[in-house]
């Protein structure tokens, strides 16, 4: 019998979600698996980096009830028969009336919160009838793990923490002139690019020899918008370029010399990774698993969030200390390699669902 996984993902937007889809894809058709993925709403610029041994499935969706796009989803089911159905975030809700319709399937809820140290704000008690249809659920932080075990104690043993894995093909180093930071993040408020401009312009007080490099989907418009005034409004256009969401990542990261996150809030940030993956050394906020990848300040810099000071202090030391910077990039690569790789993913993965 074949083994046919299927994963649905709203968009192929350039978003960690997405880019999580991605490489669960790739290493699935790399064990043995028929690997399908079904993009509900809209493509994206992550749709140039699908290996092909993965089929794609567009659905077009339009609107939450749209019962055109839902059939054609019925259909693949119908064709395909797939074992697993791996659904991303608020896919879980079409994932789930299949199950109820034809649900012949495990069905397994990835959840990416990325607002996991605001649970109290933020409790998502509306998911709780939803997840009484799925089999299993993973986590991307210890944090979620333990906030659904609390609120489902019978289903312990169905909820798990899987850490998210960079899948990137890394190419050879082109260096920009000025030292440059990377901040891999799409324009919305939990990335808090604004406690990075604030930064930057408390560093600009003591050195200009240095760059920022803002990548990402403009998610939020009026995030875009605000920092770009702050921009012009503080003189800071030699020292930060806006570039919006990127396709290359890899030559984008081959380019810069160190990573940086300014969040309030995440779970385990891909960019994070992919920053390791590309031994760059890290300067980033203490939230969400970020400290469980920087585990000591070996690997990178941790900062409070919402601390501009302590962020500008972190860039000074990753520009005045080459060699510091440098060993830093190569033990965080060291261990994204060893635990953060899609081996790891599989077998942690497999486990959780006890299949083959």
């Amino acid at each position: 019998m074949a083994k046919v996984f299927f994963q649905m993902v709203d968009t192929l937007e350039m978003g960690g979600t997405e880019r999580m889809s991605i490489n669960i894809a790739a290493v699935m058709a790399e064990k043995g698996y028929q690997s399908h993925l079904i993009v509900s709403r809209r493509t994206g610029g992550m749709s140039a980096h699908i290996p092909n041994a993965v089929q794609v499935h567009f659905l077009n969706k339009k609107a939450f009830y749209d019962f055109a796009a839902f059939i054609r989803l019925t259909q693949l089911k119908k064709k395909y028969q797939p074992n697993i159905l791996h659904a991303h975030s608020t896919s879980i809700y079409w994932a789930v009336a299949l199950k109820i319709i034809s649900g012949k399937f495990l069905l397994v809820w990835h959840d990416h919160f990325g607002l996991s140290d605001q649970l109290d704000k933020f409790p998502r008690k509306e998911m709780l009838p939803l997840l009484r249809w799925t089999d299993k659920i993973i986590c991307v932080n210890d944090k979620l793990s333990t906030y659904w075990k609390s609120l489902l104690p019978k289903r312990k043993k169905d909820i798990a923490t899987i850490k998210n894995f960079p899948f990137l093909i890394m190419g050879s180093k082109s260096e920009r002139g000025l030292f440059t930071f990377l901040h891999l993040a799409n324009f919305r408020s939990q990335k808090n690019h604004m406690n990075l401009l604030e930064a930057t312009k408390i560093l600009a007080q003591k050195r200009n020899d240095f760059k920022i490099l803002m990548v990402g989907e403009f998610v939020e418009e009026s995030i875009k918008e605000q920092v770009i005034a702050t921009i012009n409004t503080d003189d800071l256009q030699d020292l930060v370029e806006v570039h919006g969401p990127e396709n290359e990542v890899s030559a984008i990261l081959n380019s810069c010399q160190a990573g940086i996150l300014s969040s309030d809030s995440e779970g385990l940030p891909v960019a994070l990774l992919e920053y390791g993956l590309a031994g760059l050394p890290v300067v980033c906020t203490d939230v969400g698993d970020c400290s469980k990848v920087i585990s000591s300040s070996e690997l990178g810099i941790l900062v409070s969030p919402k601390d501009p000071v302590a962020l500008a202090e972190g860039m000074n030391t990753i520009i005045s200390d080459a060699q510091k910077a440098k060993s830093m990039g190569e033990k965080l690569k060291a261990k994204i390699f060893k635990e953060y790789g899609g081996e790891g993913f599989f077998q942690k993965y497999v486990s959780l669902l006890q299949v083959l």
